[in-house]
C-alpha cells in the first residue's frame, strides 16, 4: 500500500508511515511453495503488471488463476495487494485472510493483512496481524515498524516507540521507522528527540517529503524560524518545489513573517488531496487565519468550518464524546444550585508545601499570554497545562466509585486532606525540573475551572486567577483553533456547541463563586492589552509578590521556551496587538445564531 494512502495517527500533525509499495511487491514475487502454486512465469507476469500500475488487470488475471489454483497463497496475496491499491480494503482483507488461512506461516501476507486492517481503521486486528508476522519472523523490521504505527494510533506511545526501536536495531537505515519514531516523540513533546529522528530520516532518504515536512513543523512549533527557513531550503533542494507538503510549510513560514499575501499564494497552489491526511486540518486552519489577517472573513470562516469537519471525522474524534463532558458540567451545576452553602470545616493547617495559585478560565481567554508573563517573574514557576488536578480527581473518583460530589467533599477528614495534598504535590513533581520552595507555583490549565470545588476544598487558601475575555471572542477563537482532542475540546467543533459549552462552564463557575469563599483575581484580556503595566502590577500584587521588571520581557521568555503546548505558541512571541479584541464583530453574521446563548454572559461580565 502506498504511503500516501495510509491513515493518520494524530489528526493534528503526526501521520504514521506504515509500509512501502516495494515491500508488497517483494511479497508478491515470493510465492510460498507446496501450496499448488501456478507456474512462476504466471506469477511474474502478475508482479510486472502490478509494478506498471495496471491493478485492474492484476485483479482480473489473479482471480482467473485462483479459479484454477484455489489454495495458491501467492495468488491470494497478489490479489489482496492489487485490491488494496484500488481502495477495495474489504476485498484485500478477505484475500490476505485466505492466504494466511491456507499458510499460517506466510509472514508477508500477515504483514499485508495488518496494513489493510490499519487502513480500514481496525487497529486491534492490525496489531494482531503484525504480531502474527513477528511470531513467524522476529527480525522482520517492516512488521516492527508497522506494529509501532498501529500502536501509536491507539495512543500506546511507549509500546510504539519500543517497536520502532526494534525495527531500527534490525535495520538502522529504515527511514520510515526513524520518521515514525520522530512522530511518536513529537506527540510526547520530546521535540529535540523528534528533530533528531526526522533529521536522520532525511539523511538516509533525502527525498523523504513527509520527514522534511514534519521537521519543519517541529521548528515552527518551537518558534525557531531561522531553523525552519534552513530546513525548507534543504527540503526544496531535495524534493519537488511544487510538492503540496512543501508548499504548506512555505506558507507557514511566510505567515510567521507576516507575509500574508505570499502565504495565501502558496496555499492556493496546494493540492489538498496530496497532503498527508494529518496535515489537511492544519491546512484549513492556516488558510482561515491567513484570510482573517487579509480581511477575507467569509473565506476564513468557511475554512474554519472545514477544519472542524476534518477534526470531527478523525479516528481520534470518533473515540470521544463531547456531550459526556458537557452533560457532567450541567449536572454538577444543578447539584450545586440545589445545595445550600456547604458547611465545610477546612483544615486548620496551611498547605505544606504552600498552596499553589491556579490560573483558570475558558480556553482562548489569554491564559497562554498570562502564563508567559507570570513565568517571566523570577519568583514564579508556571506549570503549563498538565493534568495534575485531573490526576487528583481520578484518584478520588476511583476511591469513591464516582466523581466526587458535594457530599463527598464535605466528609473529608484531616487525614484525607493531607493524603490528597501529598498526591497533588507528588504529581506536580513529575513536571518540575527541580523544586524551589521559595517560588510560587502557578498551576495553569484553563478548564480546571470546572474542578474549583475540589481545588478549594484541598487548598482552601489557594489564590485563583480567573482569565476573562469577551464571550463572543472567546467562543469564536475556540472554534478557529486546532486543539489536541479530548471530550472537552471536542465541544469546539461547531459554534453552537462551543457556545453551549461556554454557558455551561460559566454557570458552574457562578455557582462556585456564590457558594464558596474563593480568593479570586479577575483579569480581563482586554485590560491587559490596553494597559499592560497597570494590569500586571495588580496581578503581581494579588499574588503577594514584589514587582519584577522582567515581566516586560515576556516575549523573550516565550522565545526561550523549547515548547509551548497551546495553540497560542506563535502569538505570545509577538508584541501585544489589539486586533484579537473585538474580532468577533468581523463574523457577526455567522455568530448571530449563538448570541442568545452568550448574551447573558456578555451582560454579566460587563461587556
Amino acid at each position: 500500500m502506498k504511503p500516501s494512502n495510509h491513515p493518520s495517527a494524530d489528526q493534528t500533525c503526526h501521520e504514521a508511515k506504515i509500509g512501502e509499495a516495494g515491500q508488497q511487491r517483494k511479497a508478491m514475487s515470493s510465492p510460498a511453495p507446496s501450496h499448488a502454486e501456478p507456474p512462476l512465469d504466471r506469477l511474474n507476469t502478475l508482479a510486472a503488471l502490478y509494478s506498471q500500475g495496471r491493478l485492474e488487470e492484476v485483479v482480473r488475471q489473479a482471480a482467473a488463476a485462483i479459479a484454477e489454483f484455489p489454495n495458491a497463497v501467492a495468488l491470494h496475496n497478489i490479489l489482496g495487494t492489487a485490491k488494496a491499491g484500488l481502495g477495495d480494503l474489504d476485498g484485500a482483507i478477505a484475500s490476505f485472510g485466505k492466504a494466511v488461512e491456507v499458510k499460517p506461516d506466510f509472514v508477508e501476507a500477515h504483514n499485508n493483512l495488518g496494513l489493510a486492517l490499519h487502513r480500514r481503521g481496525r487497529f486491534e486486528e492490525a496489531i494482531a496481524s503484525f504480531e502474527n508476522a513477528l511470531q513467524v519472523k522476529p527480525d522482520f523490521a517492516e512488521a516492527h515498524n508497522n506494529l509501532g504505527a498501529a500502536l501509536k494510533v491507539q495512543g500506546r506511545l511507549e509500546e510504539a516507540i519500543e517497536s520502532f526501536n526494534k525495527a531500527l536495531q534490525i535495520e538502522p537505515t529504515h527511514a520510515e521507522a526513524h520518521y515514525n519514531l520522530g512522530a511518536a516523540f513529537q506527540v510526547q513533546d520530546r521535540l529535540e528527540d523528534a528533530i533528531a529522528s526526522f533529521s536522520k530520516a532525511v539523511e538516509i532518504k533525502p527525498g523523504f517529503v513527509e520527514a522534511h515536512s514534519h521537521l519543519c513543523g517541529v521548528y515552527e512549533k518551537q518558534n525557531r524560524l531561522a531553523d525552519l527557513e534552513k530546513a525548507l531550503e534543504r527540503a526544496t533542494l531535495n524534493c519537488r518545489k511544487d510538492n503540496s507538503n512543501i508548499l504548506f510549510r512555505l506558507a507557514q513560514l511566510a505567515s510567521r513573517k507576516d507575509q500574508f499575501e505570499e502565504a495565501l499564494g502558496y496555499l492556493e497552489r496546494v493540492q489538498i488531496e496530496k497532503l498527508q491526511p494529518s496535515q489537511r486540518q492544519n491546512y484549513f486552519s492556516l488558510f482561515g487565519k491567513v484570510c482573517d489577517k487579509l480581511g477575507r472573513f467569509g473565506e476564513a470562516f468557511s475554512a474554519f468550518v472545514k477544519q472542524n469537519e476534518l477534526a470531527t471525522a478523525s479516528v481520534e474524534a470518533k473515540r470521544l464524546n463531547a456531550d459526556r463532558c458537557l452533560n457532567w458540567i450541567l449536572s454538577h451545576k444543578a447539584a450545586w444550585a440545589a445545595s445550600a452553602r456547604p458547611a465545610w470545616v477546612n483544615s486548620k493547617e496551611g498547605s505544606t508545601p504552600k498552596s499553589p495559585a491556579f490560573l483558570v478560565g475558558f480556553p482562548r481567554s489569554g491564559t497562554t499570554l498570562l502564563d508567559t508573563i507570570l513565568r517571566s517573574h523570577l519568583q514564579n514557576t508556571v506549570v503549563e497545562e498538565k493534568p495534575i488536578v485531573g490526576a487528583l480527581v481520578e484518584v478520588m473518583s476511583r476511591a469513591l466509585g464516582h466523581r466526587p460530589t458535594i457530599q463527598d467533599l464535605d466528609k473529608l477528614t484531616e487525614a484525607d486532606f493531607r493524603s490528597l495534598r501529598d498526591i497533588y504535590f507528588k504529581e506536580l513533581k513529575k513536571y518540575l525540573d527541580q523544586a524551589d520552595d521559595t517560588k510560587l507555583i502557578v498551576d495553569k490549565l484553563p478548564l480546571n475551572i470546572i474542578h474549583v470545588d475540589i481545588i478549594h476544598r484541598i487548598f482552601p487558601d489557594a489564590k485563583l486567577i480567573f482569565a476573562l475575555r469577551h464571550p463572543c471572542d472567546c467562543v469564536l477563537s475556540c472554534f478557529m483553533q486546532t486543539f489536541k482532542l479530548n471530550d472537552a475540546m471536542a465541544n469546539f467543533a461547531s459554534l453552537d456547541q462551543s457556545a453551549k459549552f461556554y454557558a455551561a462552564v460559566m454557570d458552574l463557575w457562578s455557582e462556585y463563586q456564590q457558594k464558596l469563599s474563593l480568593n479570586v483575581h479577575v483579569l480581563r484580556y482586554e485590560d491587559l492589552i490596553r494597559d499592560f503595566a497597570c494590569t500586571c502590577q495588580s496581578l503581581i500584587g494579588f499574588l503577594g509578590l514584589e514587582w519584577d521588571d522582567n515581566v516586560y520581557n515576556y516575549q523573550k521568555t516565550a522565545m526561550d521556551r523549547s515548547s509551548i503546548r497551546t495553540p497560542s505558541y506563535n502569538q505570545v512571541t509577538q508584541p501585544l496587538y489589539k486586533q484579537a479584541s473585538g474580532r468577533w464583530m468581523n463574523y457577526r453574521e455567522q455568530m448571530q445564531p449563538v448570541l442568545p446563548v452568550l448574551q447573558p454572559w456578555i451582560a454579566a461580565f460587563g461587556y
